[in-house]
C-alpha cells in the first residue's frame, strides 16, 4: 500500500476549489455607467447599497451618483469626477481617469438589470462567508442549538436581500383595499389600543429631560426580547434594532445602561446596531440614507435620536419634506421608525408653559407631523419623576392620557394615573355627556374642550355603550340637545335603574 497517497481530509475536500470570492466586476461598471447617462433609471437600481460592490472606486462613484441625483445635478462622467474632486477623493478612482473608463462601459442591459447581477453576487458572498463562520464554528466547538439559531437568523437576513426591484411593489387595488385584518397591525400595543401601528411611524415628542429617550429605549428593549413590555403593553418582537444615536450619543448610552446588565451583553450585540454621531449624509442631500443604513445594518427597526439632526433647518418645506420622505421611504421597505422630536418653543403671555394638545404644536414643517402614523407627546419639567402622557394623534382608538412615573435610577418607567372613563361615570351626578367628559380629561384648567377633544371623548363613551356598560340617551339626557350617558351599573356594582 506503499503507493497509495492519502490527502489530509480539509485538503481532500478544498482540492480545485476557486476561492475567489464571487464578484462580476463587469456588471459593476455597466450599472454605473447606465446610471451616468440615464440617471432616471437610478431609481429601479435603489435597492443596491455601495458595499455591495467589490471595488472601492465602485464604491465612492455610486455614493457620489445618489448625491448628484439628490441634488438634480449632473451625472455625466465629467459632472461625477468633478464632485469626488471637490471630496478630495480623486487618488481613489486613479485619479479620476478611471470615472471616464466606466464611463463608457458598455451594457445593453437596464441598470435595474445590472443591479440585480451585482446584488446576486453580493449574496453568493453572504453565504460564502456564513460557510466559512459555519464551519469555524463546528471545528471550534459551538453547541448545536447556538449553530441552529445562526442558521436560522442567516437565512432570515438572507431573505431580506431579494433582487426584485420597484416593479415588485404593484399590489391589486381590490387586494391592497380589502385584504386587510379586522384591527390595526401593532408594533407596540394590541386590539384598538395601539401606539406604533405596523407601516407607519411613531413620534414620541416632548421637551428636553422629560423621559423620550428613555421611554423609546424600553420600547425597543422589549422589542428585542429583553424587557416584557413598554409601559404595559406588548410589543412585536424585531429582528435587528439600528439606533441613530445623532443627539448625545453617550447619554443615550447611559440611558440604555440602567436598563441592561452584563448578562444582555451577547443579545444586544445580536440585535442592537448603533451609530453614534449624525447620519454620513443630510437627508436633504439624499431622503435614501437612511433605508441604505438600515438594509447595511440588516435593521427592521430604526430609532431616529433626534429628528433635528437628520436634516437642515425643520421647519422649512425641504427640510421637513426630507424628512418625510426618508422616513416613507423606509417604512414602504418593511423597516419600521421610531423618532424623538420635540415641541415649539413657547413664547411669553398666557399660553407659556402650557402642556401642547395637539400635533401643530410640535416644532418644525407640518410635512414632519403628517407623515406620522402616530404621536405621543410627554410634558412636564426636565427631571420630574412624574410627567404628562398624550397621544396627540392615533392609528385606532386613543391611548390614555396617562400620568407616567420614571424611576430614573433604574431606568423603569410605568403608568402611574390614567384616566377611567367608567369611573368618572360611575360617580357623575345625572347623564354626561361628551363635552363635559372631554373638559374632565383633556382641558381641565380652560374647561372648554375643542371640538377634536369632545369627538373623541364621545366615542370612548360609544365604547363603553358596545359593552354594554354604559346607557346612552339621545338629545335631551345631558344638557341641551347632547347626547347623555348613564353607567349600567352602579358605584356597588349592582345594575343601575
Amino acid at each position: 500500500m506503499d503507493n497509495v497517497h492519502s490527502f489530509p481530509r480539509d485538503q481532500a475536500s478544498t482540492e480545485g476549489l476557486d476561492r475567489t470570492p464571487a464578484a462580476d466586476v463587469a456588471a459593476e461598471r455597466a450599472l454605473l455607467a447606465q446610471c451616468m447617462h440615464h440617471p432616471e433609471e437610478y431609481t429601479g437600481a435603489a435597492f443596491i447599497t455601495a458595499d455591495e460592490f467589490t471595488q472601492p472606486a465602485h464604491q465612492l462613484i455610486w455614493d457620489v451618483l445618489g448625491q448628484q441625483i439628490a441634488e438634480n445635478k449632473p451625472t455625466s462622467p465629467i459632472a461625477v469626477r468633478a464632485t469626488i474632486d471637490k471630496l478630495g477623493m480623486l487618488s481613489k478612482v486613479g485619479g479620476g481617469d478611471y470615472v471616464f473608463d466606466v464611463g463608457h462601459a458598455g451594457g445593453g442591459g437596464t441598470a435595474e438589470y445590472f443591479a440585480s447581477i451585482v446584488r446576486d453576487k453580493s449574496r453568493l458572498r453572504a453565504v460564502d462567508s456564513f460557510a466559512v463562520e459555519l464551519r469555524s464554528g463546528i471545528l471550534n466547538g459551538r453547541e448545536l442549538e447556538d449553530l441552529e439559531g445562526r442558521i436560522h437568523g442567516f437565512a432570515r437576513d438572507l431573505a431580506a436581500t431579494t433582487t426584485e426591484g420597484p416593479t415588485s411593489r404593484f399590489v391589486p387595488g381590490g387586494d391592497f383595499i380589502l385584504n386587510r385584518p379586522d384591527t390595526v397591525p401593532a408594533i407596540w400595543g394590541e386590539g384598538d389600543q395601539v401606539l406604533w401601528a405596523e407601516g407607519e411611524a411613531l413620534l414620541i415628542a416632548g421637551p428636553p429631560g422629560v423621559g423620550k429617550t428613555t421611554v423609546a429605549q424600553q420600547v425597543l428593549l422589549a422589542a428585542i426580547g429583553i424587557r416584557p413590555h413598554a409601559l404595559g403593553m406588548a410589543v412585536r418582537p424585531a429582528k435587528r434594532v439600528l439606533y441613530l444615536a445623532s443627539d448625545r450619543p453617550q447619554q443615550a448610552a447611559r440611558s440604555f445602561s440602567r436598563m441592561v446588565t452584563d448578562e444582555h451583553h451577547d443579545l444586544l450585540n445580536a440585535h442592537l446596531t448603533f451609530w453614534p454621531g449624525p447620519p454620513p449624509t443630510d437627508f436633504i442631500k439624499d431622503p435614501s440614507t437612511l433605508v441604505r443604513l438600515c438594509q447595511q445594518a440588516g435593521a427592521d427597526i430604526v430609532c431616529l435620536d433626534s429628528l433635528k439632526d437628520m436634516a437642515g433647518e425643520l421647519s422649512t418645506e425641504e427640510g421637513g419634506q426630507a424628512i418625510n420622505q426618508a422616513i416613507q421611504r423606509t417604512l414602504v421597505e418593511g423597516i419600521e421608525v421610531i423618532g424623538l422630536h420635540h415641541h415649539r418653543k413657547q413664547g411669553g403671555g398666557k399660553e407659556a408653559g402650557k402642556e401642547p394638545l395637539t400635533p401643530d404644536e410640535l416644532y418644525g414643517s407640518v410635512w414632519i407631523t403628517a407623515g406620522a402614523g402616530s404621536i405621543v407627546s410627554l410634558w412636564g419639567a426636565a427631571g420630574d419623576p412624574i410627567v404628562s402622557f398624550r397621544h396627540l394623534k392615533q392609528p385606532a382608538a386613543e391611548v390614555g392620557p396617562y400620568r407616567l412615573k420614571h424611576d430614573h435610577p433604574k431606568g423603569v418607567t410605568e403608568i402611574w394615573h390614567e384616566v377611567d372613563v367608567l369611573e368618572i361615570l360611575l360617580h357623575a351626578r345625572g347623564a354626561l355627556t361628551a363635552s363635559q367628559l372631554a373638559a374632565q380629561i383633556y382641558s381641565p384648567e380652560k374647561g372648554k374642550p375643542s371640538a377634536s377633544e369632545v369627538e373623541k371623548a364621545r366615542r370612548r363613551l360609544d365604547q363603553l355603550v358596545e359593552k354594554g356598560l354604559a346607557h346612552k340617551i339621545s338629545n335631551g339626557g345631558g344638557r341641551g340637545k347632547e347626547s347623555g350617558y348613564l353607567a349600567s351599573f352602579t358605584p356597588d356594582g349592582e345594575v343601575a335603574s
